[in-house]
C-alpha cells in the first residue's frame, strides 16, 4: 500500500474516532474496540492502532495494560489547565496577527461573528461551534509563527467533544451570547490594529479560568 494511502487512512479513522467521542457515543474510560472500529470502517487493524496511539499521545485516549484503549475524560482541572497555556497562546497570535490582517481578513471575522449569532438565534450550536472554530483560526493562522499555530491547533482538539451541549438550553443560550459578544469586541479591535489590547482581552477575558468549567467533559 503506498505510504501517503496509508496516512489517509489513518487521518479517516482518527477522524471517525474523535467524532465518536465529540457526539458522546463512546464514553469516559469505556473501551475502544480495534477490530469493531476496523470492522465498521472496512480497514484494516494497522490503521487503527496507529490512529488510537495517536489519540493516546495527545491526551484523548489512554492505554491501559490488558485491556487497550479507553477514553480519558476531560474534567474542569484539565480544562483549567489548558486554558492557562491556550489563553496567552491564543492571545500572542492575535497580537502578531494584528497587523498582517487584510481589510477583507477582518470583514470575514465580522461576518463569522454575525453568523453565529444567527445560529444562537436559531438554537444551531453545533453550527454555532463550527463558526466559532473557524473565527479563531481566521487570525491564527495569519499571525505569521507556524510553531505557534500548530501549538494552537493542538491545544485546541482536547476541545473536541461539545459536552457543553449538553447543558441547559437556558444556560447554553447565555454563554453563547456572552461568547459572540467577546468575539464582537475582539472584531472591533482587530479594526483598530490594536494588538497589544487584542492580546490582554483574549488572554484574560475571552479565554478567561471562569470559563474551563463549560468545556469540560
Amino acid at each position: 500500500m503506498p505510504q501517503d494511502r496509508y496516512l489517509s487512512l489513518k487521518d479517516h479513522v482518527y477522524a471517525h474516532i474523535a467524532n465518536l467521542i465529540n457526539k458522546g457515543m463512546l464514553s469516559e474510560f469505556e473501551h475502544i474496540s480495534e477490530q469493531s472500529i476496523a470492522d465498521a470502517l472496512s480497514v484494516s487493524r494497522t490503521p487503527v492502532r496507529e490512529a488510537l496511539m495517536q489519540l493516546s499521545d495527545e491526551g484523548y485516549l489512554e492505554r491501559v495494560p490488558r485491556k487497550g484503549f479507553v477514553v480519558r475524560g476531560f474534567d474542569e482541572s484539565a480544562a483549567r489547565e489548558v486554558f492557562e497555556i491556550l489563553g496567552p497562546l491564543d492571545g500572542r497570535a492575535a497580537l502578531l496577527a494584528a497587523g498582517r490582517m487584510s481589510d477583507n481578513d477582518i470583514a470575514q471575522l465580522s461576518f463569522l461573528c454575525n453568523s453565529m449569532q444567527l445560529a444562537i438565534n436559531s438554537g444551531l450550536y453545533d453550527r454555532y461551534d463550527d463558526l466559532q472554530r473557524e473565527f479563531h483560526q481566521t487570525y491564527v493562522l495569519k499571525c505569521g509563527n507556524s510553531r505557534l499555530s500548530n501549538y494552537i491547533e493542538e491545544l485546541n482538539r482536547f476541545f473536541m467533544k461539545r459536552a457543553y451541549l449538553q447543558e441547559d438550553p437556558e444556560v447554553l443560550e447565555a454563554n453563547a451570547r456572552k461568547a459572540n459578544k467577546e468575539h464582537a469586541h475582539i472584531v472591533a479591535l482587530f479594526k483598530k490594529r490594536d494588538g497589544s489590547d487584542l492580546q490582554k482581552y483574549i488572554r484574560d477575558v475571552h479565554w478567561s479560568l471562569d470559563n474551563a468549567k463549560y468545556l469540560s467533559w
